[in-house]
């Protein structure tokens, strides 16, 4: 890439990815790429269906971007706009087995652009077109504006993509021109400071965890399903006034305890770093890890007690969630001597639940707890996802030899039932609730 004049150091985001993912498995890289299939309008043809990625493409840097190791560091190389793009066209009854399959090859990033697309036709009709991504190109946030704006493209009914449409997408070389420039040292070194502090105060068994832990192969998962969850989360956000989110870290840093023995659990969270306006809608990967420590108290204290501290933690937390990784993963070196990594993820993405001071719980269905394949067989020991949708899937994966299968499916049922017991007051201390996850995973 020698003489390519659009060269520049990558974006704290683009960088945790880069060092997250070299120590992975090359024939690992896809597990974590990211797909969504695309609805095509009746009528369209294949022709349109390609120019709409192709417009896509342009409008977005991240999508014609190849990104190379340099002995000044990994840097990203983005490449002028084309007016059409390579798109396969491929005939299949199902466009998300096209995903799977557009996913299964790993992309290198130095001589191939992060994106693949597919048009997928039934007897030659365009009805779907695939988005996969790496992870370095965009995250999930990333792939729902590209996911709109090519569904926009296609002329299906689509506002936000059409608002989307007409403005300017933020680019992520000037991003990268932010983040490093002087103009942003005192907050790098902020967080440098917090980092220090981390290490001064936990426990060194505690934290970080050493890279080794989280790749070892092999993940089962287990997926709570439940209505009646979610709406005794609702009820219990309108009663404490504690966010739906921080509410449900609370039980995971409870769980996270009782599954690693400890009662000052440190979890990870991903903060998405879409704080100033500007970055806000960009397509690229903003999100980075950010660990927070948990105090989860005296056992009798009030449970509402414990929730206060954690939404001060998590807080804060979040606000620290954007720095340099070289930096951070240099005086973890220096400090503990281990390589930088990370464990025992929650990552909370509905962004439609809210308080409601009258649901009713009696009316909800009973809920489901599901056995599925994790795509991912590496990665952290412990992680907790819980993603949007009428029944607020909950979604616990872990290292077998952690938590085997019988006792992640009660921890999944003890989810849906704990949640209930803070709801109604059955359950009122910090004591009550870790008690009846131990006896939970004991079954």
């Amino acid at each position: 890439m020698t003489g390519d004049h659009t060269s520049s150091p990558l974006t704290f985001g683009q960088l945790s990815v880069w060092r997250v993912m070299e120590t992975d498995p090359l024939d690992r890289w896809s597990e974590t790429y990211l797909r969504d299939c695309v609805p095509v309008p009746a009528g369209t043809t294949t022709d349109q269906a390609l120019r709409a990625v192709s417009t896509l493409c342009r409008r977005h840097e991240s999508l014609r971007t190849l990104f190379a190791d340099s002995p000044a560091g990994p840097r990203q190389h983005v490449r002028p706009a084309q007016e059409t793009v390579a798109v396969e066209v491929v005939e299949h009854d199902d466009a998300t087995t096209v995903a799977a399959q557009l996913a299964k090859e790993r992309i290198p990033r130095e001589v191939e652009f992060g994106r693949r697309f597919a048009v997928v036709t039934r007897r030659g009709v365009p009805y779907s077109v695939v988005i996969v991504v790496d992870h370095i190109v965009s995250d999930g946030y990333g792939l729902i504006r590209l996911a709109a704006e090519l569904s926009a493209l296609l002329g299906r009914e689509s506002p936000t993509g059409r608002r989307w449409l007409a403005e300017t997408p933020p680019a992520p070389r000037d991003l990268a021109a932010e983040q490093w420039s002087e103009a942003h040292h005192a907050r790098r070194k902020a967080v440098l400071c917090h980092w220090q502090e981390l290490l001064r105060t936990l426990p060194e068994k505690h934290f970080p965890v050493p890279l080794s832990d989280g790749d070892t192969p092999g993940r089962i998962e287990t997926v709570l399903h439940s209505a009646g969850a979610r709406a005794a989360l609702e009820l219990l956000s309108a009663r404490t006034r504690v966010s739906p989110q921080n509410l449900l870290l609370s039980l995971s840093a409870v769980a996270c305890a009782a599954v690693t023995g400890t009662r000052q659990p440190v979890l990870t969270l991903q903060s998405g770093n879409r704080f100033h306006p500007r970055w806000k809608f960009i397509v690229s990967s903003m999100n980075q890890y950010a660990p927070i420590p948990v105090d989860l108290g005296t056992p009798q204290a009030p449970y509402v007690d414990y929730l206060a501290r954690l939404s001060a933690s998590s807080l804060k937390a979040y606000r620290m969630g954007s720095y340099d990784f070289d930096a951070i993963a240099g005086l973890v070196r220096q400090e503990r001597q281990i390589r930088l990594g990370f464990d025992h993820f929650f990552n909370f993405m509905p962004t439609d639940i809210v308080p409601r001071p009258g649901v009713q719980l009696d009316r909800c269905p009973p809920p489901r707890v599901v056995e599925t394949r994790p795509s991912r067989q590496i990665g952290p020991r412990f992680d907790i996802k819980v993603r949007p949708g009428a029944e607020m899937p909950v979604v616990i994966r872990a290292d077998p030899g952690l938590l085997p299968a019988p006792q992640l499916q009660a921890l999944a049922g003890w989810f849906h039932e704990q949640l209930y017991r803070l709801a109604d007051g059955t359950d009122t201390t910090v004591r009550q609730v870790a008690d009846r996850c131990a006896l939970a995973l004991e079954k």
